[in-house]
């Protein structure tokens, strides 16, 4: 209990030292405004539908990013200096890990001299590309995702409002040390623990263990609590693992019946790693064994939106309760850094688990 209170009080005093920054700022001279640097990789947010009345029929990534912020202007200038990069054009379901990698870095070098970053991103693998920042972007400043739902060009389109509340989110510096959040329809997600809930609705992001860090709103940025791993580094630095040589890893879904053709063809494709969305069937589960004997590391997730896997298989790693598409990029990023086999699991359960406690 005593832990439990000491991690809620320093949750606590980070969401109050996080306001520090921003009251500096209103301290200094009218002309002072953050820095950010608003990064495109195309997606919906970028989007050009057939008509304006088209919401679902579009091609991502067609407008330029710095069209985007042109069009929030001057409402976006009067909260900060705002420079673009386009990092690229694509649905988000069209970048590699790689890709991911590049990402990072770049992040990290924008973050040398901004106050903060926005990444304007596809939402079908928004929770990806988020997780995957959360757990390798080195600097403590704020890195914030959003994306849209319709695209820009169509009538009432969730984009610009968006882009705009992320940018005014990351120049608060409200989330200084927060690692990467997501936010799209005025609520404020950790890294860890969105997901997307639909294809459609415009609410379609949530975290259905924990629920929002907070909200966006007129009267500014609302904070009610801080992520797990507040101002904790993890041991992923990109600049040491070479972007050609990320370890391949699968995710195998599980259904009744499953044949085990997949983890065999997973396993002789030159996989080092696969994790299991749900319980694997009889003749999953045996192909499962052949590929621990040949090294392949293996991970237990949920198949649902919520809830945690305790796996209690010799040699099997429970993911707790992340979800398989991020348990597979911690287990990509461990056993890329990973000095043996045995520290895998170790990484998984330090990191992969939303504990403070774990990161003192």
């Amino acid at each position: 209990m005593m832990k439990r209170i000491l991690a809620a009080a320093a949750a606590a005093v980070v969401i109050a030292a996080g306001t520090a920054p921003a009251m500096a700022a209103a301290s200094a001279t009218s002309t002072t405004k953050p820095t950010v640097v608003v990064i495109g990789t195309g997606g919906t947010i970028a989007g050009e539908a057939r008509s304006r009345v088209s919401f679902e029929s579009y091609k991502p990534g067609r407008l330029p990013t710095s069209d985007l912020v042109k069009s929030l202007q001057p409402e976006v200038g009067e909260v900060a200096e705002v420079s673009v990069r386009d990092f690229g054009g694509k649905g988000s379901s069209g970048y590699s890990l790689a890709e991911y990698h590049d990402l990072s870095r770049l992040i990290d070098r924008q973050l040398a001299t901004a106050d903060a970053v926005v990444v304007a991103t596809g939402t079908q693998t928004m929770e990806e590309l988020a997780y995957w920042l959360d757990l390798t972007v080195r600097s403590p400043k704020p890195v914030v995702i959003t994306g849209a739902m319709r695209p820009w060009s169509a009538i009432s389109s969730d984009g610009p409002a968006n882009l705009y509340n992320a940018i005014r989110l990351a120049a608060s510096r409200r989330t200084h040390c927060f690692g990467t959040v997501v936010t799209l329809n005025d609520e404020i997600f950790a890294a860890r623990e969105v997901t997307k809930t639909s294809t459609q609705r415009l609410n379609t992001f949530a975290a259905p263990e924990t629920g929002p860090l907070g909200a966006i709103g007129d009267q500014g940025v609302t904070l009610l609590r801080a992520p797990a791993r507040t101002c904790a580094k993890t041991p992923f630095d990109l600049s040491k693992i070479s972007r050609g040589k990320l370890p391949k890893t699968e995710i195998v879904y599980t259904y009744a019946q499953a044949g085990g053709e997949s983890v065999k063809a997973f396993t002789d494709a030159g996989a080092k790693g696969l994790v299991f969305a749900g319980t694997p069937s009889p003749q999953q589960f045996q192909q499962a064994q052949a590929a621990a004997k040949r090294g392949v590391a293996l991970v237990a997730a949920n198949r649902n939106s919520s809830g945690a896997v305790h796996a209690d298989v010799p040699g099997v790693i429970a993911a707790q309760d992340l979800l398989p598409q991020k348990a597979r990029l911690l287990l990509t990023l461990s056993l890329a850094t990973a000095r043996d086999s045995a520290q895998v699991p170790e990484l998984f359960a330090k990191y992969g688990r939303p504990q403070t406690k774990e990161l003192s």
